[in-house]
């Protein structure tokens, strides 16, 4: 998990509790609504999204974009960060030069407690077939097994529907619905590499 860096949320202390007190608030002013109507653009998974997936598996879904006209591999997926993340070292082998970043003092929080001081924002533009995005990501300058976090900005603007267990994600659109498949080999490496530096070298 990631939290910070949200301009809707806040990225202060005070902000973040004014914003939870009128959410409160609004929830208080009534029942809210339990049942929704289903139309013709509802996304479903089902068994044959599955069809090439090597079980069983715990694999994130990385999966592989264009970002500004680069092909860009090891892409997570995470409905747990609260920001879409780029890190330094991709940004650079864009040959993008760091003026474009947008200086920023801000704080992201992992779910330990830790803290990481972004570099500061760059608006880059996603391709994903017919649907296409301007998307706002925090510059982190540290080491990672991922070249990009999507979270839940990009997740919710484009309105998809990640699915780990199918390992795809979909999205609703004016031509029909977009899959996206997830590259379980990737997940897996990162997992490895994950797991290599986290590895206690054996006493003699």
């Amino acid at each position: 998990m990631i939290s910070g860096g949200s301009d809707i949320c806040g990225t202060s202390y005070a902000v973040a509790k004014r914003h939870a007190m009128l959410s409160k608030i609004e929830k208080e002013k009534g029942p809210q609504k339990n049942t929704s109507i289903k139309n013709d653009k509802e996304i479903t998974f089902d068994e044959a999204d599955r069809q090439d997936i090597q079980d069983p598996h715990h694999d994130g879904l990385v999966i592989t974009l264009y970002i500004a006209n680069y092909f860009f591999r090891r892409i997570l997926i995470d409905g747990g960060s609260s920001v879409n993340i780029l890190l330094m070292d991709a940004l650079k082998r864009m040959n993008i030069p760091e003026s474009e970043i947008v200086r920023r003092s801000s704080v992201l929080i992992r779910f330990n407690g830790e803290t990481k001081h972004i570099v500061g924002e760059i608006k880059l533009p996603i391709y994903i077939e017919v649907v296409n995005s301007i998307q706002c990501f925090c510059v982190v300058d540290t080491l990672s097994y991922y070249n990009v976090i999507l979270g839940r900005p990009w997740i919710h603007e484009m309105k998809a529907v990640p699915s780990t267990y199918h390992q795809c994600v979909k999205m609703s659109t004016l031509w029909g619905t977009v899959k996206i498949i997830g590259d379980q080999q990737e997940s897996k490496e990162c997992y490895k590499t994950l797991m290599k530096a986290l590895a206690i070298p054996r006493q003699a």
